[in-house]
């Protein structure tokens, strides 16, 4: 067997610096065809690091003799790692992207906003990836990029483990800390749901700590000292990223929320069907007027057109 041959350091280059100058447009919007770049190769990630990397830390040295003409933050957190092959002749490839950002001052936090049915993901400063759901709003610390605040909706987390900086998301009154790898969180209302796909995480309130395994869940709310821990089919964590919602048990009212984020239109339960239970797998695809009927056959329900979404009803 022959080695594949190693991508071409100047190619990779060129293509991670014209990603580079799209992503900081702010009317940019491609992020699906970004992650399929991304994740042709760790090669393709290392590259858009670098340049990252090398055009942050350009940024921070010509900031010093620049005033700022304006306060907008920038849009992505630092980079910091760099690959073998980033040197001058990249340094000087950025000079374009330089200049656009000089004029920026770093910020402190950097917010990140969906709109509903409009999923987005991110990869930050250390690798760890995410992909969040339409309707959410994530805050990272942009001197650790290991510190988030899901404020709502959903994301889904693949983190790179590091004991040493621990990985953490804040939601609500309480932190989830990385102790693995992958897991989703949603954030909807003063309620938190966890569910873990690979490695474990910890939720922590004030001085309680309940540990969250592979092939496990959480929901808790806020001020509550009720939480619940159950089991939960690993494929099915995070199902909404590949065009699925997998239930086994849920309530209504949680798949409502659910739909309103992922289709983009408002979907609520009536409160006599609010807590029945759904289980099985539906396919997200053509939109609300094909998924909705496919929700109320499989909870016993009437799915009901209304203006501007759509509500689920007690059959008659």
């Amino acid at each position: 067997m022959t080695d594949a041959p190693h991508p071409d350091p100047d190619r990779l280059a060129g293509e991670a610096i014209a990603w580079l100058v799209r992503v900081n447009d702010p009317e940019f919007a491609d992020w699906t065809t970004f992650e399929a770049w991304l994740s042709q190769s760790p090669a393709h990630a290392d590259a858009y690091h670098a340049v990252a990397a090398a055009e942050a830390d350009a940024v921070a040295t010509l900031s010093a003799h620049v005033r700022p003409a304006f306060a907008e933050p920038r849009q992505r957190p630092r980079v910091r790692r760099y690959a073998p092959w980033a040197g001058a002749a990249l340094a000087a490839s950025l000079v374009g992207v330089v200049a656009y950002n000089a004029e920026r001052p770093a910020a402190a936090a950097t917010a990140y906003e969906t709109a509903p049915g409009t999923p987005r993901a991110l990869v930050l400063a250390d690798g760890s990836r995410v992909v969040m759901n339409g309707g959410s709003r994530l805050v990272v610390d942009a001197a650790s990029g290991r510190a988030l605040t899901l404020a709502r909706g959903e994301a889904l987390f693949t983190v790179h483990h590091d004991d040493a900086k621990p990985f953490r998301v804040r939601v609500g009154d309480a932190d989830i800390v990385d102790v693995g790898t992958r897991f989703n969180v949603v954030r909807e209302g003063a309620v938190t749901r966890v569910a873990v796909s690979e490695g474990a995480i910890d939720w922590r309130r004030g001085g309680d700590s309940v540990r969250v395994d592979v092939g496990h869940d959480l929901h808790a709310r806020d001020g509550s000292p009720d939480v619940a821990v159950g089991t939960i089919a690993t494929d099915a964590v995070g199902g909404w990223s590949r065009g699925q919602l997998d239930y086994d048990g849920a309530p209504l009212s949680d798949v409502a929320g659910d739909l309103s984020r992922t289709l983009g239109v408002p979907v609520t339960a009536d409160s006599a069907v609010a807590g029945r239970t759904i289980r099985g797998v539906v396919q997200l695809d053509g939109g609300a007027d094909a998924v909705m009927p496919r929700i109320a056959a499989l909870a016993g329900v009437r799915a009901h057109r209304e203006a501007g979404g759509w509500r689920l009803r007690a059959s008659p």
